[in-house]
């Protein structure tokens, strides 16, 4: 039997999943388990949590961390949290066989294939014409957990039901051009983006890099003003200054900067999310309208930068959490407002990703496919 873990560290939380695999059958435990990153001062510490909570104490053959940060060699800084974890001390420390390091971003990527039906929402034309849902109660507005799941909960679908041997083509609906180039966009604690690629073979290479941190850009003097107070807090105004949880906190006091307007304590992103979705408070319901139109227009340059036919998926913790309440017209016109492009641009599909756990999903899966190469490797050297 091989034990491996998986783990998704990210800014916020520290997500669990022990996977066994006996005689070639891949069976999971029946829960996630979740480490507050603030409530501990390492991954060792998270690591020695969950061990604690779940009682899992025994021999680890492998380790699969997705993370928040630019991984370089065997080496990956979690960028807002300033953690550094080193796969070969990693694998001494546990007593591993083997640690892969991977982008959180990137192993969403991974994930897509293995994606259902009923793990993604498409947007379409209802979007466009429909703007905000009033949905009733506010849903997660938070920059954790998507779809505000519980600490524990496992949804059976997509990649949780079927393995990492299942999927669906077409990336979790009905896809056309489903071999061509797709991109993806998450924004939570950090903003990270990836892309899937076709590697000529039948299969894909995922694209891992940071361009979260590339320069933001404004469409309207309103937004011009907006980035220079940016830039005149954090120097330089990135994508992730405005698209993150702290992005949202950072937009909300920038506009009420320029409004003369005073804030009296400090709103989380989540406060002014709910502000914004019950209309009582402008400031708030600008911010979360300045958001959406930023996200959509970085959106739109990374499909046009990869040529991503195949579509543009958002994950992370904050836009699937919203759910009905999130402006999907603001954003595909946002998306789509790149001049001659914007019939390009329109047809290339727009999926919002509701799997609870597409990064374990994706680090499971790339963990999955290593061990099985390693193994070929093994019993060929063995063989001659």
């Amino acid at each position: 039997m091989t034990r491996s873990l998986a783990v998704d560290l990210g800014g916020t939380h520290v997500r669990f999943r022990l996977v066994e695999d006996e005689d070639g059958a891949r069976r999971r435990r029946a829960s996630v388990h979740v480490v507050e990153a603030c409530g501990v001062a390492s991954f060792e510490a998270a690591l020695g949590q969950w061990r604690e909570r779940t009682g899992e104490h025994g021999r680890l053959d492998a380790v699969a961390v997705a993370a928040a940060g630019p991984v370089v060699g065997d080496r990956v800084r979690i960028t807002n949290l300033g953690w550094i974890l080193d796969a070969r001390e990693i694998e001494r420390s546990l007593g591993a066989g083997r640690c892969l390091l991977v982008n959180d971003v990137t192993a969403v990527a991974w994930a897509l294939p293995w994606l259902g039906k009923d793990d993604v929402r498409e947007l379409g034309a209802a979007d466009m014409e429909g703007g905000v849902a009033d949905v009733g109660e506010v849903p997660g507005t938070g920059t954790g957990d998507p779809n505000g799941h519980g600490k524990d909960g496992v949804h059976g679908s997509g990649a949780d039901a079927a393995g990492v041997a299942g999927g669906v083509q077409g990336f979790g609906t009905e896809n056309p051009d489903g071999r061509a180039t797709t991109a993806i966009i998450a924004p939570g604690t950090g903003l990270g983006i990836s892309g899937l690629v076709p590697d000529g073979a039948g299969g894909f290479v995922a694209v891992e890099g940071e361009g979260g941190h590339r320069t933001l850009a404004a469409q309207s003097p309103r937004e011009w003003a907006i980035l220079n107070v940016l830039v005149e807090r954090f120097g330089h105004a990135s994508a992730e200054r405005a698209l993150s949880g702290p992005g949202i906190e950072a937009l909300y006091r920038a506009i009420a900067s320029i409004d003369g307007v005073s804030c009296r304590g400090k709103k989380t992103a989540a406060e002014i999310a709910h502000d914004a979705f019950t209309r009582s408070d402008p400031t708030a319901e600008e911010s979360i309208e300045t958001f959406t139109g930023f996200l959509g227009s970085v959106a739109g340059d990374l499909a046009l930068t990869l040529g991503a036919r195949g579509g543009v998926y958002v994950a992370g913790g904050i836009v699937p959490g919203w759910g009905g309440r999130f402006d999907a017209a603001r954003f595909l016109d946002r998306l789509r407002a790149k001049g001659r492009f914007r019939d390009y641009l329109s047809a290339v599909p727009v999926r919002i990703v509701t799997h609870p756990y597409p990064a374990l999903a994706g680090t499971e899966h790339l963990l999955a496919r290593r061990l099985a190469g390693a193994s070929r490797v093994s019993r060929r050297c063995a063989a001659g």
